[in-house]
């Protein structure tokens, strides 16, 4: 795999927030892509809904009502055609989202928060409207991401996503299997020119190549359009789909291990380049 050097790394680890900038190349290539990480661990609270106290139902007392039936004359019945049942539509088993059936967990960012909010001078992701809003800033090709639960080892894991105004590589990130050093994740990147590659970031701010950059059919003039982006993670094997379509597959042992899940972001020709996560769904497999 191809291994791209990255210039500058920092770490800064506190009780309740860990996250690192580093500075890379002011010439977007496909070559070299800066990196900050900004990470927090967030336990995530289940809301318990309380029962409510049930109430003694009062039934009303029935009254007598006179009843006059007025005879009216018998009608012959005609035939009635006998009505069509609808049909119901026929399931995407090729489509991971169909085939699995609910979710074992939806974040569709309803809320005020959740658990990939934050604010740098190179990046914003802030939950409102019901999307969770990922703008990246200042400097071109310097990725940003957040990692938090869930932590997932074998699962499907499928973003929901808008990208707005945006060209090139400008692009958008579902990080997964991310380890607790915040320094070491698998990621599949969406770009605004209707590209796709799955990538390792190493220990030392190292990216290995393990899908390139490819074209996919799929994303052609939809950047403006809600996409769905996933990742079948079971074991080395990776399966990578867009809407539901299978657009490529992969294989790394590198992190075998269940790990943190997060989304990235990077400009390469759009300052303030914002995407719209409108929900994150993951299904356990086996």
């Amino acid at each position: 795999m191809k291994k791209l050097i990255l210039f500058t790394f920092f770490i800064i680890l506190s009780l309740s927030l860990a996250s690192c900038d580093l500075v890379g190349d002011q010439q977007p290539t496909e070559d070299i892509l800066a990196t900050e990480v900004a990470v927090m661990l967030t336990e995530i609270a289940e809301e318990t809904a309380q029962a409510p106290t049930p109430t003694e139902e009062i039934i009303p007392t029935p009254t007598e009502t006179e009843v006059m039936v007025e005879e009216t004359p018998t009608e012959t019945p005609t035939e009635t055609p006998t009505p069509t049942e609808a049909a119901t539509p026929t399931p995407d088993l090729e489509d991971p989202a169909q085939l699995l059936g609910p979710p074992a967990r939806t974040f569709d960012f309803s809320g005020t928060s959740s658990p990939w909010d934050m604010d740098t001078d190179q990046a914003t992701f802030a939950t409102s409207n019901g999307y969770l809003n990922m703008t990246a800033k200042q400097i071109a090709n310097w990725h940003s991401w957040y990692l938090s639960s869930p932590i997932l080892q074998n699962a499907y894991v499928e973003a929901t996503i808008e990208m707005g105004t945006c060209s090139g590589l400008d692009r958008f990130g579902l990080i997964v299997r991310a380890t607790d050093t915040f320094d070491e994740f698998y990621y599949m990147n969406i770009t605004c020119d209707g590209r796709w590659g799955f990538f390792y970031m190493e220990p030392g701010v190292n990216i290995s190549e393990i899908v390139g950059y490819q074209s996919a059919d799929i994303l052609t003039d939809r950047t403006v359009d809600p996409i769905r982006v996933g990742i079948w993670m079971q074991g080395s094997s990776f399966t990578f789909y867009i809407d539901g379509e299978e657009v490529g597959t992969a294989s790394d042992s590198e992190l075998p291990d269940s790990g943190f899940t997060g989304f990235l972001i990077a400009y390469a020709n759009t300052p303030g380049f914002t995407v719209r996560v409108d929900t994150l769904k993951y299904w356990l497999v086996q």
